[in-house]
C-alpha cells in the first residue's frame, strides 16, 4: 500500500497519479483512458477501459493411476470454478475405467463443459459457455424452484409410499448442484475482475450475499434428497400412522417456511423474512411430540415382544426399528432445512436494510391505484 498526494490541475480539477508498475502491467500510456467507479464503502475502483472477456485459458491436470480417490474430481471442479476454457487431464500411465467414468460423469454435471478429445492417457475438455451470457438472478431463482419442488415431491412420496417418485427427487439434486457451481463460478469471476462485476451491476458485498444464498439453497436440496432417500429405504414397511401424519404435517410447515425465506430474499422483503424467523419456533413442539411418540411406540413394541422373546424373534424388531430410524432421519432433515431457512431470512434482512430497496431479480408489481369518485366522474 502506498499513499499518493492529490494535486490541483487548473481551477476546478483534482488529479492523482497511478503507479507506474500498474500502468506497465496493463500497457497503459498517457493517451489511454481508465474507468473510475465509486464503491459502496467510499473507495474508488480504477481499471483499464477494456471490455470484459472470458477468452479460453488452459489448465492441465496431471494424475496417476494410484492417486487417492477424490483428487481428480476435486481438481476438475476447481478448474471449472476458476473458469478455465480448456482443461487437459493427463495420466502418467493410462486412465483406469473408474477415472474415465468419473470424468465423463462430472463433465455432464458441470454446465457448459464438453469433451472435445480423448485418448487412453489424455482427455481434453472445453467450456462452451461464456459467463457474461448468464442471468445470475434467474439462475438462483431456478435453483430455488427445483429445491422447493424436491421438498414437495419428497413429502408426496412419503405420504403415498412412492419409491419411484422418491428416486426422481434424488436425481433432481444434481440439477441444483449444477446451478450452484454455475453461480459460484460467475461470482468468483466477478470478484477477480471488477470489469465483469460492473457488467453484472453488482459489487463485492452482493457477491458475498448471493454466494451465501445459493449455498443455503444447495444445502436445503441435500436435505430434501435425504428425505427422499429415507422414503426409498422405508419402502413398504409398516409405519405408525400418528407418526407418519405428524411427519407430513411438520414437512408441510417446513416447506412453507423455506419457500417464504427464499422469496423474501429474492424480492428483498425484510418483514416476510422476520416472519420466517418467528415461525421457526413452532417446529420445536412438533419435534418434541415426534420424540415422545417414537418412545411410546418402542416401549409398546418391547412390551409385546418380551413374553415370547427368543434369539430368533429378535429379528422381528428389524422392520420396526427401520421405520423408526427412517422417521428419525426425516425429522432431523426437517430441522436442518429450518436452520438454513433461518439463515436465508437473516441474509434477506441484512440485504434489505443495506440497500433500502427491493432487489430487481423479482420486483413486486405495483398495485393499480383505486379510482376515487371524482376521478370516476371525470372518466365518465
Amino acid at each position: 500500500m502506498e499513499k499518493r498526494k492529490i494535486m490541483r490541475l487548473g481551477k476546478s480539477s483534482l488529479v492523482v497519479s497511478i503507479p507506474k508498475s500498474w500502468a506497465s502491467k496493463y500497457k497503459l500510456d498517457s493517451s489511454d483512458h481508465v474507468i473510475l467507479i465509486p464503491q459502496r464503502d467510499g473507495s474508488l475502483a480504477v481499471y483499464p477501459v477494456k471490455e470484459f472477456t472470458d477468452e479460453p485459458t488452459e489448465q492441465e491436470i496431471m494424475i496417476d493411476p494410484e492417486d487417492e480417490p477424490g483428487i481428480l474430481e476435486r481438481r476438475l471442479i476447481a478448474s471449472y470454478l476458476n473458469n478455465f476454457g480448456i482443461i487437459r487431464i493427463r495420466s502418467r500411465g493410462v486412465f483406469t475405467p473408474e477415472q474415465q467414468s468419473l470424468v465423463r460423469k462430472r463433465v455432464r454435471m458441470l454446465t457448459g463443459l464438453q469433451i472435445i478429445d480423448a485418448s487412453t492417457n489424455e482427455i481434453v475438455i472445453q467450456s462452451l459457455m461464456r459467463l457474461n451470457q448468464l442471468d445470475l438472478p434467474k439462475s438462483m431463482r431456478l435453483a430455488h424452484r427445483i429445491t422447493s419442488t424436491m421438498l414437495v415431491d419428497a413429502l408426496s412420496a412419503l405420504q403415498i409410499r412412492d419409491v419411484e417418485l422418491a428416486k426422481t427427487v434424488i436425481g433432481l439434486d444434481e440439477d441444483v448442484n449444477q446451478f450452484y457451481f454455475l453461480v459460484f463460478k460467475q461470482l468468483r469471476a466477478a470478484l477477480l475482475d471488477p470489469r465483469f462485476m460492473n457488467e453484472l451491476s453488482i459489487d463485492s458485498m452482493d457477491c458475498l450475499t448471493y454466494l451465501m444464498f445459493i449455498q443455503r439453497i444447495e444445502n436445503v436440496a441435500d436435505h430434501a434428497k435425504s428425505i427422499a432417500e429415507s422414503v426409498v429405504s422405508l419402502g413398504n414397511e409398516e409405519c405408525p400412522k400418528d407418526l407418519l401424519n405428524l411427519a407430513l404435517k411438520t414437512g408441510n410447515h417446513v416447506h412453507r417456511i423455506y419457500a417464504m425465506a427464499a422469496e423474501s430474499m429474492l424480492i428483498g422483503d425484510d418483514k416476510a423474512a422476520n416472519h420466517v424467523i418467528n415461525e421457526i419456533d413452532h417446529f420445536l413442539p412438533m419435534r418434541q411430540q415426534a420424540e415422545e411418540l417414537m418412545e411410546q411406540h418402542l416401549v409398546k413394541l418391547c412390551e409385546q415382544m418380551l413374553p415370547k422373546l427368543t434369539p430368533e424373534s429378535c429379528a422381528l424388531f428389524g422392520p420396526h426399528q427401520k421405520a423408526m430410524f427412517c422417521l428419525e432421519n426425516i425429522f432431523e432433515a426437517f430441522g436442518k432445512i429450518l436452520e438454513h431457512s433461518c439463515a436465508i431470512a437473516e441474509i434477506a434482512i441484512d440485504r434489505a436494510l443495506e440497500h433500502g430497496s427491493r432487489w430487481p431479480a423479482q420486483e413486486t408489481p405495483a398495485k393499480a391505484p383505486k379510482k376515487t369518485k371524482k376521478s370516476a366522474k371525470k372518466t365518465a
